[in-house]
């Protein structure tokens, strides 16, 4: 049974949000042990896809602050939701779900089977991408592995690799606010569900115990509570000053950093 570092946290900025994931990125290697951090923003954040090169759509006028994720994938508005961060060694998968794909189905049966326990029955989108034109948004577009309930999208997820290590994240809407994703992409979200219209009212807290435990039992890992240690606080401040809080990257993509980056 694999030991993997459980990091339950609060709410930063998106800025520092990022800067903690590529941190926890950075310090993997095939000897450490996978982490699965959950988190949340404030203030309200849009995050953009690592490739995503129009930044067109964000109003100029915005309410909120804005970064761009080292994961690919759309645009995100986090608000009302829990994130999570997976960060494994490709070593510790089975040797059939090393490729891009079979690393998304490996550790999205975890999520689903945490869901379950909610009581929400979800399951992986098989097309490779929907509705490509409204390509900003994210939970316009269900993409293969995205979590689908009856067709709608609850769950996004993005992935970035450096070195043989993964790094996925995940938005998993626990409501959805029309007024504010409709002021940002200019659309509605008819296409996307949260927990809370499916009728789950546990609180945040049981719900990522729920997602814990579900994971834990379609893994067979056993889940320690832990932080960031002193290396990667240290790596996280570094990025947020340096990468994240940089308008060159958020704007661009690129970065004079002197870490590795994620591809």
């Amino acid at each position: 049974m694999t030991n993997w570092r459980l990091i339950r946290e609060g709410t930063f900025s998106g800025a520092w949000n990022m800067a903690r994931d590529e941190a926890l990125l950075l310090n993997q290697d095939a000897t450490t042990s996978p982490v699965l951090r959950f988190y949340d923003w404030d203030p309200a954040c849009i995050s953009l896809g690592r490739l995503q090169k129009d930044t067109s759509f964000i109003p100029v006028d915005t309410v909120f602050d804005w970064v761009r994720r080292p994961t690919g994938g759309r645009a995100v508005l986090h608000q009302y939701e829990i994130t999570y961060c997976a960060v494994i060694h490709e070593s510790y998968l089975p040797r059939e779900s090393r490729s891009v794909i079979g690393a998304y189905n490996w550790l999205s049966t975890g999520f689903i089977a945490g869901l379950q326990t909610l009581g929400v029955q979800a399951q992986l989108s098989a097309a490779h991408a929907r509705n490509a034109a409204v390509a900003d948004n994210c939970f316009r577009a269900a993409a293969q592995c995205d979590f689908l309930v009856d067709g709608r999208k609850l769950i996004g997820a993005a992935q970035c690799r450096n070195h043989g290590v993964i790094l996925q994240h995940g938005a998993i809407l626990l409501e959805i606010d029309p007024h504010s994703w409709g002021g940002v992409f200019g659309d509605v979200m008819d296409d996307a569900v949260s927990l809370r219209s499916l009728g789950v009212t546990a609180s945040r807290e049981t719900i990522v115990e729920a997602l814990g435990e579900g994971l834990a039992r379609s893994w067979d890992v056993a889940l320690t509570d832990s932080q960031l240690n002193d290396m990667e606080v240290e790596l996280a401040s570094r990025l947020h000053s340096g990468k994240y809080s940089s308008a060159e990257w958020n704007l661009s993509g690129r970065t004079n950093v002197k870490t590795v980056e994620c591809t």
